[in-house]
């Protein structure tokens, strides 16, 4: 049975009308079929009988589920299903010996089908009447739809059955197509037209209505509607595929949610979850910085693998709370670990590996707001070097299989501490290269949309505050990646990856931020300076107005990923590194950030440091410290005889 707002089925004023419709018409089925069949036997009478059989038989069925808003192929099953019943007891009627039962069979059969062929008629009337009606309706928005399959189909029919949207569907475009019409909507031409189309017709909304979409399309025809005059622009709607709705990867709202990945002119990553399993499946798995964006969306992507534990380490216990609930509740994956520990506290560390004995490690954990660490030299070296030597190597004694540092672009040719600190990591992992049976893989991208902190989600609040968006410089540019895909290869690159390999993931042309800004505007449904201006603030310390992924005495090779690279590097003596992590250590301890940034000078000789102004340095006096920075990281580390070797 049909149902929708307003309209269950047919008003009773038009039922009543088809219901004195039907009697006419089987009346007149009745009188006809004598004469049809050449057949004379029956009376007036019994003719009145086998008539009124069929149309009472016929219009319960029709009473019961008829529409008038669609008339399709199940309506005419439900008249042909009428017609056949009321034929059936019609003739067995005719076998009752009664003083009315003289007709043959073959009136009967013609009556029925005569019926049957005449009811459809103002069934089909009253549905195209209706669809002229609502195509005239003058406060409708007009509509061109895109594409022409199921998808496009179903939105056409919604709009014309739906009086209560105020949308005219004025044709169709789309690609390559053959056909004249879409369910009755004519086809005016292929995507190249719509600015030509939108003029034509005075389109206000552009559906698109295909299934599964590339990316790379969509953005195309937002392109070709942003870059019409202003007054003529219309909206471009996606339609969502049912799939998405039911597995809840699209909720419909009634305000619409600007998709991070409409931002992005590309399609999505893909990966190899077969080569992936291996490492993950029924194994013990360990994530630093678990409550982060990054962190957390390697915690969601890893439960999909069925490990047979996931520990989330991590020092926020809100957001650990948070992830750990979410995969409880969404992802039905309990077996999880929650370990409030600094990365860079030794006995800490020891212990959780002590007690875990994870075979992969993914450390995720890093202090990465460029303009915090140039303000907090100290706890970002803390952080990102110490901490990565220390879970590095309490990986390589616990007998990890692998262990992968998640870097950044920033860490090629740096500027900030923030990128220093992040190649320092790398030279790290890559100097344990041989050292140990754990494998140590870095993997370098860009930014992460969506991230928190990240571009994006404060554009989004600026637009949602009325604006203006904030950029540094208009001619800024940065590689992007959306958090779910970056998280992908890193994975992948996980099961690819060597001892001691830098991996490069491929992250499409680099963008500008004002572009990006612009983008974010437009998508939420504004004017870019018109509605929302965009400002510049300069340069902030310690950023640039490029990133690089390959600094250049470095080269690349290629995998058998399309988007992953491995960067030819030469790797730093371990023995080197220890000198410099210890005068690291005693600078922390005096809270000398001008030390550090030497050191890390030192250490990473393409690190420039950025021309701000760095905390006066602190006297000599004791500091505050633990233990385990009192007598050194490495001293703390005892579980193996490996780490001797290293």
């Amino acid at each position: 049975m049909k149902s929708t707002s307003g309209s269950r089925g047919i008003r009773p004023l038009l039922r009543a009308a088809l219901f004195a419709t039907d009697c006419v018409l089987v009346a007149i089925a009745v009188a006809a079929a004598p004469a049809i069949g050449d057949v004379h036997s029956a009376s007036t009478a019994e003719l009145a009988i086998i008539g009124g059989i069929i149309l009472l038989v016929g219009s319960y069925v029709q009473i019961r589920y008829e529409s008038a808003r669609t008339f399709d192929f199940h309506d005419v099953l439900r008249l042909f299903a009428g017609a056949l019943a009321g034929a059936i007891l019609a003739l067995l009627f005719e076998q009752i010996p009664t003083p009315f039962s003289h007709a043959s069979g073959r009136i009967v059969a013609i009556a029925a089908m005569t019926a049957f062929v005449l009811r459809m008629i103002p069934r089909i009337a009253l549905v195209q009447l209706r669809t002229w009606w609502i195509g005239r309706r003058p406060d409708g928005k007009r509509a061109l739809v895109v594409g022409h399959g199921i998808a496009a189909q179903s939105v056409i029919k919604a709009i014309l059955e739906d009086r209560t949207m105020p949308l005219v569907v004025v044709g169709c475009v789309d690609d390559g197509v053959s056909e004249r019409r879409v369910d009755g909507v004519r086809v005016l031409g292929d995507v190249a037209q719509l600015p030509d189309l939108v003029r034509a017709h005075a389109i206000d909304v552009v559906i698109v209505a295909i299934s599964a979409a590339p990316l790379a399309l969509v953005n195309r025809i937002k392109s070709l509607c942003v870059a019409l005059p202003e007054g003529l622009r219309p909206r471009v709607t996606v339609v969502p595929e049912a799939s998405d709705l039911l597995s809840e990867r699209v909720r419909v709202a009634r305000t619409q949610e600007l998709r991070i990945e409409d931002v992005l002119d590309r399609d999505p990553v893909v990966i190899d979850t077969v080569g992936i399993r291996p490492h993950l499946e029924d194994q013990v798995v360990l994530v630093t910085g678990a409550g982060g964006s990054i962190g957390g969306e390697i915690c969601r992507q890893i439960a999909t693998f069925e490990p047979r534990l996931l520990v989330l380490l991590g020092h926020g216990e809100n957001s650990l709370f948070e992830i750990e609930r979410e995969l409880r509740e969404k992802y039905r994956f309990d077996r999880t670990r929650i370990v409030l520990a600094d990365v860079a506290d030794g006995a800490a560390i020891r212990a959780v590996f002590s007690a875990y004995r994870p075979r992969v490690v993914l450390h995720a954990a890093a202090h990465k707001h460029v303009p915090i660490v140039e303000e907090n030299v100290c706890e970002a070296v803390r952080n990102n070097v110490l901490g990565t030597k220390v879970v590095a190597l309490a990986a390589a004694a616990s007998g990890a299989a692998k262990f992968v540092l998640l870097s950044t672009d920033k860490a090629v040719n740096p500027t900030s501490v923030m990128g220093a600190t992040k190649r320092m990591a790398e030279l790290i992992c890559q100097s344990f290269a041989g050292g140990s049976p754990t494998e140590f893989v870095s993997v370098r991208f860009g930014n992460v949309l969506g991230s928190r902190g990240s571009v994006v989600p404060i554009f989004r609040a600026q637009v949602q505050a009325g604006g203006p968006l904030t950029i540094t410089h208009r001619e800024m540019l940065r590689y992007f990646m959306t958090i779910p895909e970056a998280v992908s290869l890193v994975l992948q690159a996980m099961s690819m990856g060597l001892d001691g390999e830098v991996f490069v993931l491929d992250m499409g042309a680099p963008v500008r931020i004002v572009d990006l800004a612009e983008a974010v505007i437009r998508l939420s449904g504004y004017e870019p300076y018109r509605d929302i201006d965009i400002v510049e603030r300069g340069i902030r310390p310690g950023e640039k107005l490029f990133e690089e992924i390959l600094t250049s005495g470095e080269g690349f090779t290629r995998t058998s990923h399309e988007r992953l690279f491995i960067a030819k590097q030469e790797r730093r003596d371990y023995a080197e590194l220890c000198d410099a992590i210890d005068a690291l250590r005693a600078a922390i301890r005096r809270n000398d950030a001008h030390a550090c940034v030497d050191i890390l000078t030192r250490v990473v000789p393409e690190y420039r440091p950025a021309a701000s102004p760095l905390p006066a340095v602190a006297s000599e006096s004791p500091q505050p410290t633990t233990a385990a920075v009192e007598r050194g990281v490495i001293a703390d580390f005892t579980l193996t005889p490996i780490e001797a070797n290293i």
